[in-house]
């Protein structure tokens, strides 16, 4: 399943009290957001469910069995389980179960009863169990999921596409950078190359750490080099030379002013340009902007006007987007 129909499905299991009760897994490769759905999918259930009380976020690597199932101690001669403080008693929420592929096995068979019967531990039928962990092949800490507990859970693999990062950074305001190189180098959206001696390397998690990175105006040797501790070697010096190229591109500020610029004959750079305007492109300086934008191919026209829509609608009141949303009718309502 694509991360970004994650969170959708999410909101419609805890909508519905059958489908609630059943934990659900996210299985997938590291940092391709599987927290981030899970905590949009709280922040959506937020505006509608009563007493929303967000996301409890368990580390389950980081726990013994008895942090699950509390510390035994004797009242009236009868041994009673102290059960944690963290596991909700009222209101309505979810209880992540995050990096469940790389807890002990003893811990996951203190996980059996929690995501069978919440209601042993006092859990009100109003919170959801969601599940995370890597695969094997990420070559984290990770234990096989022991078969009752998977038999306990609906067991989804999730991947990422640079669609799906590129409709969630635009909303987050990632670096038009890092968004223009991933159009033109979409397999560096997430790379991992298993070995003994495992380094940084990219993925949709550490393309958000350059983001901010860059944002530091650094000299170049020094840039180049932080941007290798997020990415790794290869990545980083790919996406340095894509760094000059932008820095010799026409000024968006120009074409946002309307000022006549000449459109890059280079695809890479028209590019740049395209999601420079499509993070920078607002209802005051759409129309300066069309000036620029109708002089680029239709495909890019698009996924300019696509990005900037979602990241800020009311652009929509623009004439000039008004006037491409008429003649583009199809490409508008997949917006």
């Amino acid at each position: 399943m694509r991360i970004q129909h994650v969170t959708p499905v999410l909101v419609k299991r805890y909508l519905n009290e059958n489908t609630r009760r059943r934990t659900v897994f996210l299985r997938g490769p590291s940092g391709i957001g599987k927290s981030d759905v899970v905590k949009q999918t709280s922040n959506l259930l937020a505006d509608h469910v009563k007493d929303w009380q967000g996301v409890i976020d368990l580390r389950l690597a980081q726990m013994d069995p008895t942090d699950l199932r509390g510390i035994p101690h004797i009242v009236d001669g009868r041994t009673v389980w102290g059960r944690p403080d963290f596991l909700p008693q009222s209101g309505s929420g979810i209880i992540f179960l995050d990096e469940i592929t790389s807890a002990p096995p003893a811990v996951q068979s203190a996980a059996y009863q929690l995501t069978l019967t919440p209601e042993d531990y006092g859990i009100p039928d109003t919170w959801m169990i969601v599940a995370a962990g890597n695969n094997k092949s990420d070559r984290g800490v990770t234990f096989n999921l022991a078969a009752p507990l998977q038999n306990r859970m609906c067991d989804i693999s999730v991947d990422t596409t640079l669609d799906d990062f590129t409709n969630y950074a635009v909303t987050q305001d990632v670096a038009a950078e890092v968004l223009s190189f991933l159009r033109d180098r979409p397999d560096l959206l997430h790379k991992f190359e298993g070995g003994s001696d495992i380094k940084a390397f990219p993925s949709p998690r550490s393309w958000f750490a350059v983001s901010d990175l860059i944002q530091l105006d650094l000299p170049s040797q020094d840039r180049v080099e932080m941007i290798k501790g997020d990415i790794g070697d290869e990545a980083a010096i790919v996406f340095e030379t894509h760094l000059r190229i932008w820095e010799s591109m026409p000024r968006i500020d120009d074409i946002l002013a309307g000022v006549a610029c000449d459109v890059p004959k280079e695809l890479n750079v028209v590019y740049c340009v395209a999601m420079g305007l499509a993070m920078r492109v607002s209802r005051d300086n759409f129309d300066n902007a069309w000036l620029f934008l109708q002089q680029l191919p239709g495909d890019v026209q698009t996924l300019v006007m696509k990005l900037a829509y979602k990241r800020d609608k009311s652009i929509a009141t623009s004439a000039a987007f008004s006037q491409w949303a008429a003649a583009n009718a199809d490409a508008f309502k997949r917006v």
